[in-house]
């Protein structure tokens, strides 16, 4: 795993605008392949332009490091222009995720972010699906928990009905929202979390993420940067007591003190197995081994994909709690929608069909063990 410290003593040298010790063992093609992965490629570019050695590789994390601050920019644009028009609408919006974790960056651009994601009341969904749609943006998908916008070439918006599923740790702490909440700025309708609840929402969504893909390197670090930053602001009782009362101090400390190991010390040591298995990234076979013990075998778990229960089903198709009879028709649909769905390649559906025939008990065994270990119920 040489190149796996390699990168991480390059972040922390790129984050604090150190020298870096070149590593002349590593493998130059792994490295950015494992930063990339973790959607840390763009800290590589004072490496990259005094000791690559491959034009090639150089010339890539140039481009991913201007690409990134050119993406950075329009984001912060395009924001600005949604909260004005939320706010001049009188529509309270609540900014959480990757729009807040930039700020704990010595540099905003460094943290790379996917998409915006924003939420608004139900009352006021409709109104603000208009405003976005009257702004250039497309529907792209509709989920339970949000709708997805795009806007060519890169600015993406989940507009948010809820932020957490149902059947998901933190779903009763987190559906009464507006009371964890404080106001952004000096905006009037426009809110954030307060420093605590930011927190644990950022510990719960890298929680879910990690029982169904995995996590990277840029969460674990958004972890050590949150913490340092707000260290002496932070209210620790009050941290401690939503933490334990969720259940998931447990995970928290362990996620806590591996971005401690990772960008504090000055020695990283040996990878430990949990160590080793974030570093590998996200992988189509964690969610599959996970829901495949979650569900107890193959077979409960592809009745489960295939046709959901009632419950879930409403969620999506509010035409089940008038006539729950078309039930079938409404299984049928979603299959439907799915095998059409761009946003899912084919290639991907037909990997996830062929690991689940090929999962092995050993597999899904391993999986469960690293999560006991983490602390994940």
């Amino acid at each position: 795993m040489e190149e796996a410290k390699s990168l991480l003593e390059i972040i922390k040298c790129f984050l604090y605008e150190k020298e870096c010790i070149n590593n002349n063992n590593i493998n130059e093609n792994k490295l950015y392949k494992l930063a990339k992965t973790n959607s840390v490629s763009n800290f590589l570019q004072n490496w990259a332009q005094k000791n690559c050695k491959s034009e090639e590789i150089k010339t890539k994390v140039y481009n991913d490091y201007t690409t990134q601050i050119v993406k950075d920019t329009n984001q912060n644009i395009e924001l600005e222009k949604i909260l004005n028009i939320l706010e001049e609408n009188k529509i309270k919006t609540l900014l959480v995720k990757g729009v807040l974790m930039k700020d704990i960056y010595p540099q905003n651009y460094m943290r790379q972010m996917c998409d915006i994601d924003i939420l608004v009341n139900e009352s006021d969904f409709r109104k603000a699906t208009k405003l976005l749609k009257n702004m250039g943006f497309h529907k792209f998908y509709n989920e339970e928990k949000h709708l997805t916008f795009i806007k060519p070439p890169f600015i993406v918006v989940e507009l948010h009905r809820k932020l957490i599923l149902e059947e998901d740790i933190g779903y009763e702490y987190f559906n009464d929202i507006w009371p964890l909440c404080v106001k952004y700025n000096n905006y009037k309708n426009i809110y954030q979390l307060d420093l605590e609840n930011a927190y644990v929402f950022c510990i719960l969504h890298l929680l879910i993420h990690f029982k169904f893909a995995g996590i990277k390197i840029k969460n674990i670090l958004d972890v050590y940067l949150y913490n340092e930053k707000y260290k002496d602001n932070l209210n620790y009782n009050k941290l401690n007591n939503i933490l334990e009362s969720l259940d998931i101090k447990e995970f928290e400390e362990n996620i806590k003190n591996i971005s401690y190991k990772w960008f504090k010390s000055s020695q990283i040591g040996a990878f430990n197995e949990i160590e080793t298995f974030i570093l590998k990234g996200i992988r189509i076979d964690n969610r599959v081994n996970y829901s495949l013990g979650k569900n107890n075998g193959k077979i409960s778990f592809i009745t489960q994909l295939l046709f959901p229960k009632m419950k879930i089903m409403k969620k999506k198709y509010t035409i089940l709690e008038k006539f729950p009879l078309l039930l079938p028709i409404m299984w049928i649909s979603r299959i439907c929608e799915d095998i059409f769905s761009t946003r899912i390649p084919l290639k991907t559906r037909f990997r996830t069909i062929k690991l689940i025939k090929e999962a092995d008990k050993k597999d899904i065994q391993k999986l469960e063990h690293i999560y006991r270990k983490l602390g994940i119920k």
